[in-house]
């Protein structure tokens, strides 16, 4: 639905915004194609696997291409369901997405590089091999800067969430618990070595538990509801 002063309705917001849950393109490069293909600490075999499916690689590449495009699709249409509480800190939540979604394409362009530097002809083995480890280990540092900010992104849009009339405080703290894992998660490589966080991500199931409710309650929300 398209208001006349050329905006989109609360419900369309909530639609667009819970529509992550049902596409699993990230899922699939991020948990089935990069694992198969991207050894962090062995460039040979990644070489290797980049070489032998080539295809695979690719189609993980678009993958999360298409997610990170959708996430400026995001930024706008969460902006839109939020706006009722603050407009502006409503805006500033969606620039950190964007910003987000922009570091994180740029951060994919290594494995771009890294599908072109392992078809080059000519090159020396081990080089290759140097070229390649620095590639996938710089994606893996942008992309822990890119969900830093992410992050942050959630815990502020937590914030949000709980101040809204019309949306359970309890999505508010599940989005706020899922920003303070992705954002501890990210800095685990440089603060927390020793330590394993990997249950962490189990909190990220508030992004999801919130899509659910987007779809199934955000989009029946009614105008007289829209008390921040």
């Amino acid at each position: 639905m398209i208001k006349e002063n050329g905006g989109i309705s609360m419900r369309t917001a909530a639609l667009i915004a819970g529509l992550p849950i049902m596409l699993l393109t990230a899922p699939y490069g991020e948990f089935y194609v990069f694992p198969k293909i991207i050894n962090y600490n062995d460039a040979a075999q990644t070489t290797q696997n980049v070489l032998n499916h080539p295809k695979l690689f690719l189609s993980g590449i678009y993958a999360m291409l298409f997610t990170f495009i959708y996430d400026i699709v995001l930024a706008w249409a969460l902006y839109i369901f939020l706006r009722p509480v603050n407009a502006s800190l409503a805006l500033l939540g969606a620039w950190l997405r964007v910003v987000y979604a922009i570091l994180a394409i740029v951060a994919l362009s290594n494995f771009i590089y890294v599908l072109d530097l392992v078809k080059l002809p000519g090159i020396e083995e081990a080089y290759k091999h140097k070229q390649v480890l620095q590639l996938v280990n710089g994606h893996r540092s942008a992309m822990n800067l890119a969900y830093i900010i992410f992050g942050i992104y959630l815990v502020f849009g937590g914030l949000l969430i709980c101040k809204a009339s019309y949306i359970p405080k309890v999505m508010g703290v599940l989005i706020m618990l899922a920003g303070a894992s992705w954002i501890i998660h990210s800095l685990q490589p440089y603060f927390f070595k020793n330590y394993d966080l990997s249950r962490m991500k189990f909190f990220a199931i508030g992004e999801l538990v919130f899509g659910i409710w987007l779809l199934v309650r955000g989009t029946r929300i009614k105008e007289s509801e829209l008390v921040a």
